[in-house]
């Protein structure tokens, strides 16, 4: 047997030695509803214009109001910030613009006392070229000198310049020939970089790097985070004969393009080495007697096939959750009733039936649904992602149906900014996000009536829309409840959630004209009273409202366009 296979026989086995130490009520993530935030644009403590620690400690019981049990926190480590954090230069660290590693510590306990759990981003694709391990690497300073991706040129070209070893390109220019290599002339080799060219490939490969992105996690879970969101795996591991990739048609897109990328991406030692770190996290969780299990996300993008391998199997697993992003991929498509639950229910039917679903809206890269849907349809989308059986993701400022600033500014070549604009927390100056002059990013226009403080105070509000729809999620039946899929009419389609008596029965029209909903003939025994428990802001109705389902009593309950009701049996 080769060590490559005895290591894989280790580590399944393992996996099936540590499973079944966590029961289903450790297993906290399964339901979580978790709120990524960016943390540079959440809220700045201190007027320099850029979000910070402290101020998201200042803003926890927001969270805790909101019904939010689980926060995603983006970098926060040292940066050279070339790509928003995620081009890192320590791993164990806290960059100075975001506060000190003793407000993080506070940040911990105040989470622990509210009862919220971190995840924070593992970045671990790449570091930062200005990374010490990229710097000794350089310069082959053992044991640095195979951290990273390093190849000799396939040869020069007739002005001597070296030419990259293959065709392969790095991300954001899929177009224009940008490559995945760049030359470094002190080390006389080209070395890899998918993202940006200060966005250095690690070597995942080499075993020191291995155990030093272990130590990286163990340190972290010793400081009582609940998890870790890992970006960008499925470039983790690439051909070592380093051929070429298929040629990418200029019509291609930042999720078709996954697909030509057949030597970097979704390789098998990718699936490999994610199940070696789920091993790692179970054996941690079980050494160190943690109460609840550590849960590990994967953001994960291209096909329901691709993104379901990252499940792994039973016996060897590998994320619990990788993040389904149905609302993302689908961006500006307008599904019917048929669409969309073919869609939903072909998702469904593809997860293993002992893993968990997840469902995502907007994140930092790819921008908020508002954005691309309209204000209205954000509704329908909240309603899915939080009713649906599963974990639900959303990306901050979504409960306020926040859209996309498009004042950016020219210091953000990457156009992705216009994503991360500040939350809106009240109508003053810069929405009440920093006391300073200036944010770091400009508020959006809308800010003055699209905030926190104002929708508060009227009842029928995007945020006290989403608020009623995290309280029934921590229900039983939510949480626990069978599901079941109703096509009303080709533009209003329903689906119930049932446990022990107790039903909900979510109703949205898809179209843009106004439908009458009957129910009657469509949800099984349906009672012929049901109670209006929460309702999106444009449905034209209020909670308490009882409606009836007898046929045609008096007439047709009616349901404007992009508009969500959510019925009761009691």
């Amino acid at each position: 047997m080769t060590n490559k296979k005895m290591k894989f026989v280790q580590i399944l086995f393992s996996s099936l030695v540590i499973a079944g130490v966590f029961g289903s009520d450790n297993e906290w993530w399964k339901h979580a509803n978790i709120y990524e935030i960016y943390l540079r644009s959440f809220k700045d403590s201190d007027g320099d214009g850029i979000g910070d620690i402290k101020g998201l400690i200042f803003k926890l019981d927001y969270l805790v109001d909101i019904g939010v049990d689980t926060v995603y926190l983006t970098p926060f480590y040292p940066s050279s910030m070339a790509d928003g954090g995620y081009d890192i230069t320590d791993y164990k660290g806290i960059d100075s613009v975001y506060g000190t590693m003793q407000d993080f510590e506070e940040l911990m306990k105040e989470m622990n006392a509210k009862g919220l759990h971190l995840v924070i981003d593992l970045v671990i694709n790449h570091s930062s070229d200005e990374h010490e391990w990229f710097q000794k690497s350089i310069n082959k300073i053992a044991p640095y000198s195979d951290y990273y991706i390093w190849a000799n040129p396939k040869g020069n070209d007739w002005n001597g310049k070296p030419i990259p070893p293959n065709n392969w390109f790095s991300l954001g220019s899929i177009h224009d020939s940008g490559s995945a290599w760049t030359w470094n002339e002190n080390r006389k080799q080209f070395y890899l970089h998918q993202m940006i060219t200060k966005q250095p490939d690690l070597n995942l490969r080499n075993e020191d790097v291995k155990a030093e992105i272990k130590n990286i996690m163990k340190f972290w879970l010793e400081k009582g985070v609940s998890g870790f969101r890992v970006d960008a795996p499925m470039m983790f591991m690439e051909d070592e004969q380093l051929r070429d990739n298929p040629t990418v048609p200029p019509d291609a897109n930042m999720f078709t393009v996954f697909s030509f990328c057949e030597y970097t991406y979704n390789h098998p030692d990718t699936f490999r080495f994610i199940g070696e770190l789920n091993v790692f996290l179970q054996q941690f969780d079980r050494k160190s007697r943690r109460k609840n299990q550590t849960v590990f996300i994967g953001e994960t993008y291209g096909s329901m096939e691709t993104v379901i391998k990252y499940y792994g199997t039973k016996r060897y697993p590998l994320f619990n959750l990788p993040l389904n992003y149905f609302s993302v991929e689908l961006l500006g498509r307008y599904l019917d009733a048929h669409q969309l639950h073919n869609n939903l229910q072909t998702w469904l039917d593809k997860v293993p039936k002992n893993m968990q679903s997840s469902w995502a809206l907007g994140n930092h890269d790819f921008g908020r649904v508002a954005h691309y849907f309209t204000s209205e349809y954000n509704s329908i989308l909240l309603a899915l992602v939080t009713m649906l059986p599963g974990a639900s993701v959303i990306y901050y400022g979504e409960e306020l149906t926040m859209g996309a600033n498009k004042l950016v500014p020219n210091n953000d070549p990457y156009m992705r900014s216009p994503f991360r604009s500040p939350m809106h927390w009240d109508d003053t100056r810069n929405s009440g996000f920093t006391s300073g002059g200036n944010a770091w990013l400009p508020v959006h226009p809308n800010y003055w009536h699209s905030n926190v403080q104002t929708q508060k105070t009227y009842e029928n509000s995007s945020l006290n829309y989403f608020k009623d729809l995290t309280s029934l999620r921590k229900t039983d039946t939510l949480k626990y409840g069978d599901l079941k899929f109703h096509i009303v009419s080709k533009w209003v389609m329903a689906y119930s959630r049932t446990y022990k008596g107790t039903s909900y029965i979510i109703v949205m029209n898809l179209g843009t004209e106004t439908q009458p909903i009957d129910l009657y003939d469509v949800v099984n025994n349906i009672s012929t009273i049901l109670t209006v428990v929460a309702c999106s802001p444009n449905s034209g109705y209020k909670k308490g409202y009882e409606m009836k389902t007898t046929p045609n009593y008096p007439t047709a309950s009616l349901l404007r366009p992009h508009s969500v009701v959510v019925l009761s049996s009691k």
